[in-house]
């Protein structure tokens, strides 16, 4: 029955309106009449013909798209859609420059990215000139012969010079120190008032008087004399072993590099890395390998000067690079069983020198880079 009393009251509403008003309200949910009270006062309000109706019409999405055809809005066009895609993108690439040159007054104009730029400026090329090798190689038809080199390391023995500036925080930090906490003075934590010799920093020289022992020299005898052939001189840096060969068939006589040999069959890259060490200076050096990855790989053309018997039928060699370090509970090497023609134990900037010397300064930026 109130469904019938709401659909009475709605056509009376719509019937007696006539054309008075063109005015309209939603017929919405919250609008319906629940009861037979309100569905009589609205048919009274209706009836009377002396005050003014008002028609209430409810609202479709069907009326508005409707209503739209007929107001005759225009829909953009391709065209329109994609010049006003473009000026989003263009207002959205002019806000960002603007940032940028905002950002610039922020910052410090020192330069950038400058060792990553000078490595990228050599390793580009360098990339570029190994890919046209492996071309020339497969159109010529030619294998390549690989070779391991092993980079033998001795570590650092005693912690490097610190720099001006962290000697200064070391020394602002120990006096701050020397301070402790400080506590309110009505708990009584506190000692006495502070004494000048109470906040004393002692400097290197003074806590080494005072040790009861006497600390082995920084530097050492052999930094003093120029010897290389001992592993005890530059004891704050690295060390390599390098050795002076002709063993990799140079034109020009023996040089100075680190311990190669060519793989065998059947034999994995750090086992002929082990045996290019034994060959080259002997077996009394223990190593330790860290891991079954080389660390480096470079690529050397066959010179036609060579010897037939040395180049075969092959185009070049890709050499692997391994890194293994010294350990120092083994022997050291062993000159009676040697058979380069001279060794040195050096630094990365000694080897990198000679290496310049001999090759030029494109392999030894290699070498600098690998160390």
């Amino acid at each position: 029955m109130s469904m019938c009393f709401r659909q009475a009251a709605r056509r009376t509403l719509l019937c007696t309106a006539g054309s008075t008003s063109k005015q309209g309200i939603k017929f919405g949910t919250h609008h319906h009449l629940h009861n037979k009270n309100s569905v009589a006062a609205a048919a009274a309000v209706s009836s009377s013909s002396s005050t003014t109706t008002t028609v209430f019409q409810r609202e479709f999405s069907a009326a508005k798209k409707k209503q739209a055809v007929n107001n005759k809005i225009k829909e953009p066009t391709y065209e329109e859609r994609k010049e006003a895609e473009k000026k989003l993108r263009r207002e959205t690439w002019e806000k960002k420059q603007a940032r940028l040159d905002r950002l610039k007054t922020r910052r410090d104009h020192s330069p950038k990215d400058v060792k990553k730029t000078l490595f990228r400026s050599w390793w580009d090329k360098e990339l570029m000139y190994h890919n046209k090798l492996q071309r020339m190689a497969k159109k010529e038809g030619k294998p390549w012969r690989i070779r391991v080199a092993a980079m033998v390391e001795r570590l650092p023995v005693v912690t490097p010079d610190v720099e001006e500036w962290e000697q200064d925080y070391i020394d602002l930090r120990d006096f701050l120190m020397t301070y402790g906490k400080e506590y309110p003075a009505e708990t009584g934590f506190m000692f006495a008032p502070d004494k000048p010799e109470d906040h004393v920093v002692e400097s290197d020289e003074e806590l080494i008087a005072g040790l009861p022992f006497t600390p082995a020299p920084r530097e050492t005898e052999a930094d003093a004399s120029g010897d290389v052939k001992t592993l005890d001189r530059q004891l704050k840096t690295r060390l390599y072993l390098t050795i002076k060969t002709d063993s990799e068939g140079n034109l020009s006589g023996p040089r100075w590099t680190l311990p190669s040999t060519l793989v065998e069959n059947n034999e994995s890259l750090l086992a002929a890395a082990e045996r290019a060490v034994s060959d080259s200076v002997g077996s009394d050096l223990k190593l330790w390998c860290p891991s079954n990855a080389p660390m480096a790989v470079n690529m050397r053309v066959y010179n036609n000067k060579l010897p037939e018997s040395f180049r075969e039928n092959y185009f070049g060699e890709k050499i692997f690079y391994y890194r293994v370090q010294y350990d120092n509970t083994g022997g050291g090497v062993d000159e009676a069983a040697m058979k380069a023609d001279d060794y040195a134990w050096l630094t990365r900037e000694e080897v990198v020198d000679r290496i310049e010397e001999e090759r030029g300064k494109h392999q030894a930026k290699f070498f600098r880079y690998m160390l």
